[in-house]
């Protein structure tokens, strides 16, 4: 399992915009696909949009960052991003490899980060040899001494994961979330408006909410699922990210951003993919 550390602190202005990128899937060589979309030209695409949509604080990536677990989709997805010049912070998802402590591009997987009026958790859902998620002890301790620093402070708490913790409506999608959901829900509830969940791993943008604790997934940079779907099916719609603005006291609005200037045309009947 990847151990999250760390705390970066961002000093941006008062209202803090931060882009939210999922699942891009990236291959072992420049040019692999997904189900016939090329994860690269994606995920290039989608880098363009954000660079188009004024100042970003910060770039929160939740999972299946590579395709296939290769050590070169990590080293081009850190240079498909370096133009955007915005701080990055990553979190594994079930596609992805398990890194060394000592790996070059660790710094990128911190536990929290700060902002002006929000603190944002990263929360690892990787559970190895496993498709669905789980948060393990580590994991279940960490919420539970962000969720009591949000109550005492009164600041409010944005937790990012991989897998989701509450159902999209996709039957065969629901079954691979988070096993232990429910606790990790019944751990935010007390903050209410006060907490907001993203998420990734179902490809498609969808909002549910659990006591008042929003829970948002974000569409992926490649590859779309259908919503509502019983089974594994491919969407049409375009690659996508999720923005977010943070604003003082607990206010925040989103937007869902896809790609409208280039085609990405993909196989519609695909059964799916390892």
């Amino acid at each position: 399992m990847n151990p999250l550390s760390g705390v970066a602190t961002l000093n941006t202005a008062a209202t803090s915009r931060v882009a939210q990128l999922s699942d891009t899937h990236l291959m072992r060589e420049p040019g692999g696909t997904l189900v016939g979309l090329d994860t690269d030209r994606s995920l290039a695409a989608v880098c363009r949009l954000l660079a188009n949509q004024g100042p970003i604080d910060a770039l929160l990536l939740t999972g299946d960052l590579a395709g296939d677990e290769a050590e070169e989709a990590y080293e081009r997805l850190s240079e498909l991003l370096k133009p955007l010049a915005v701080p990055s912070f990553w979190l594994p998802g079930n596609h992805d490899a398990v890194w060394s402590d000592n790996h070059p591009l660790r710094s990128h997987f911190k536990r929290s980060i700060h902002l002006p009026h929000w603190d944002v958790l990263m929360l690892n859902t990787q559970h190895p040899g496993a498709v669905a998620g789980h948060l393990p002890t580590a994991e279940m301790q960490a919420l539970e001494a962000a969720v009591q620093h949000a109550e005492a402070s009164g600041r409010p708490l944005l937790v990012a994961t991989h897998h989701p913790l509450m159902p999209v409506g996709c039957e065969w999608l629901d079954q691979i979330g988070v096993d232990n959901a429910e606790e990790a829900l019944q751990c935010l509830a007390p903050l209410g408006e006060q907490a907001l969940v993203i998420s990734g791993h179902v490809h498609q943008d969808s909002a549910q909410a659990h006591q008042g604790v929003q829970c948002l997934t974000s569409p992926s940079t490649c590859i779309q699922f259908a919503p509502r779907s019983a089974g594994f099916q491919v969407d049409a719609k375009a690659p996508g990210c999720r923005m977010l603005t943070l604003h003082e006291a607990g206010r925040w609005q989103t937007d869902v951003l896809r790609v409208t200037d280039e085609a990405f045309p993909v196989d519609l009947d695909s059964s799916g993919y390892a």
